[in-house]
């Protein structure tokens, strides 16, 4: 089978509605490693230029796209994402999927509100041998954002309103953080970020990696890694190529 690229639906169990994404393949031979990447909010940036560099170095990948986002059915609840994750790995490992993995090789990729979803996913979910977080936050306990921002992102997301994001956001706060999670995982995880962050400052970095994760700092990048792919892409895909068996 050739490498390719196509989009997928899957039904969230017990959420009654759809999820879509899209998922690389890698065209080898045998089941291949996978590869799960979470978005942030509101998912502008879904990372399928690393997507397409883990395809080429032998990686089936699904970009999911969260309930209530892009195509995805329901409503949008940052709570939910690590539910949402779960039903994209029963998905992957099903016959319905349109490659066969290699369930000894499952890595949960976030990017920024995406991170919480990969931490929480890989903490309670025992089928995700590693997982990587991009731009995440340590504590949502202490973080703001201008009512600006709420403005800005609830037209792409399902069922939201400033004020509901808000709601969102402060629930959160006052349960299991981020850094918490790291600190009782027992599989390889490793933290991204760049030190120009502008979004998530620097310091969640090392607040989430605590004692237990490995760190990859990219100097110069900001939230995005826009002048800074390459250098995001290759602290990515040496960590995979470390742990792969």
């Amino acid at each position: 089978m050739p490498a390719d690229v196509t989009a997928v639906q899957f039904t969230v169990h017990g959420g009654g509605h759809t999820l879509v994404g899209l998922y690389d393949i890698a065209g080898t031979p045998a089941p291949a490693p996978f590869a799960l990447l979470l978005h942030g909010i509101p998912g502008s940036e879904k990372n399928h230029d690393l997507a397409h560099a883990l395809r080429a170095r032998g990686w089936n990948v699904l970009v999911l796209h969260f309930s209530g986002t892009w195509g995805s059915g329901g409503l949008y609840d940052i709570a939910s994402h690590p539910r949402d994750a779960s039903a994209a790995i029963d998905f992957a490992l099903s016959p319905n999927a349109p490659a066969q993995i290699d369930a000894r090789n499952i890595v949960v990729i976030g990017y920024s509100f995406g991170s919480r979803a990969a931490l929480f996913t890989a903490y309670q979910d025992p089928r995700v041998t590693a997982v990587i977080s991009i731009g995440g936050f340590a504590d949502f306990s202490e973080v703001m954002f201008d009512r600006s921002f709420y403005e800005s992102v609830s037209p792409f997301l399902n069922g939201t309103t400033p004020d509901s994001l808000i709601a969102q956001l402060n629930t959160l706060g006052g349960g299991l953080q981020p850094y918490e999670v790291v600190e009782q995982l027992t599989v390889p995880t490793l933290i991204v970020h760049g030190d120009a962050d502008e979004v998530v400052p620097f310091y969640n970095a090392l607040a989430l990696a605590g004692k237990r994760a490995d760190v990859a700092v990219v100097e110069g990048a900001n939230h995005v890694f826009g002048d800074h792919r390459p250098q995001l892409i290759a602290a990515v895909t040496e960590f995979m190529a470390e742990i792969t068996p």
